[in-house]
């Protein structure tokens, strides 16, 4: 095999990597909320004071465990200036989340169990006040181990306090951001690196983002693009190349050949 065609193989292999890492899920794939004006949602300050405004029927203490227990975890995320997100309201004080079980008239559907609604600046994305509705004509508990018809308070609540913070949901399937939770779905009552990256990235880079302004990452792991990636990507640039300048040549060595049958191409 001459040089040329070594090249041409080498390019080859080069493209596959490079389509390969451009089709490799990205290692957090997080979702942050963003105001009407494409701000990014967030507390102005931390932590944000939670009352649980109706008790859970069917539920030991009203589940008010259960959201102490989901309050804390997200609590123990630390990054940068974060650290404590939420707390409980005193009696009298004032609460910018307020979780309201509705007994009866729920107004999202027969798909949805739960619901946050955030009210934001627009143009700031600071969140001024939300409120978390629960559905009480579903099965709730608060055991370790769900029933099969029931949902897991703790888990719920875990996943709507991330968006009362400013989360949307996460692409990823095994996060407490992520869509959807069934009857009888096992509890997820830890977070996930990917929660808690979409937490640091809420309240550790601006705010302010909007959608005509190139966003801003903060991926409290490492770099996003990886040593190894970097390094097969300029791989694979070189190696595209390195293959073009091969092929210019051979195919001068080909003309050079027809027209003087006796020459030898320097690169055979």
């Amino acid at each position: 095999m001459n040089r040329a065609r070594a090249v041409l193989v080498f390019v080859r292999a080069s493209l596959g990597v490079l389509v390969g890492l451009s089709f490799t899920p990205k290692a957090e794939a997080y979702e942050t909320g963003r105001s009407e004006y494409g701000a990014r949602l967030h507390f102005p300050s931390l932590p944000a004071r939670v009352r649980l405004a109706t008790p859970m029927p069917g539920v030991s203490d009203g589940g008010r465990g259960a959201l102490r227990r989901a309050m804390a975890t997200w609590s123990g995320v630390v990054c940068g200036s974060l650290g404590g997100s939420f707390v409980e309201a005193n009696a009298g004080e004032d609460a910018s989340i307020e979780v309201r079980v509705v007994i009866s008239g729920w107004r999202h559907g027969a798909a949805i169990a739960a619901h946050t609604d955030v009210e934001s600046d627009k143009w700031t994305g600071e969140i001024r006040r939300v409120e978390i509705e629960l559905d009480a004509t579903r099965r709730w508990s608060d055991v370790e181990r769900v029933p099969a018809d029931a949902l897991d308070l703790e888990t719920v609540l875990l996943h709507e306090l991330g968006h009362a913070a400013g989360l949307a949901h996460s692409g990823q399937t095994t996060v407490v951001m992520r869509a959807g939770l069934k009857p009888g779905h096992a509890a997820r009552r830890a977070l996930d690196p990917d929660d808690v990256a979409g937490m640091c990235a809420v309240y550790a880079a601006p705010a302010s983002i909007r959608k005509d302004e190139p966003s801003v990452r903060t991926d409290p792991g490492g770099s996003f693009v990886s040593a190894p990636r970097a390094f097969a990507f300029s791989a694979a640039i070189g190696a595209i190349g390195a293959g073009i300048f091969g092929w210019r040549r051979r195919r001068n060595a080909r003309a050079l050949k027809r027209s003087d049958p006796g020459s030898t191409p320097a690169d055979a």
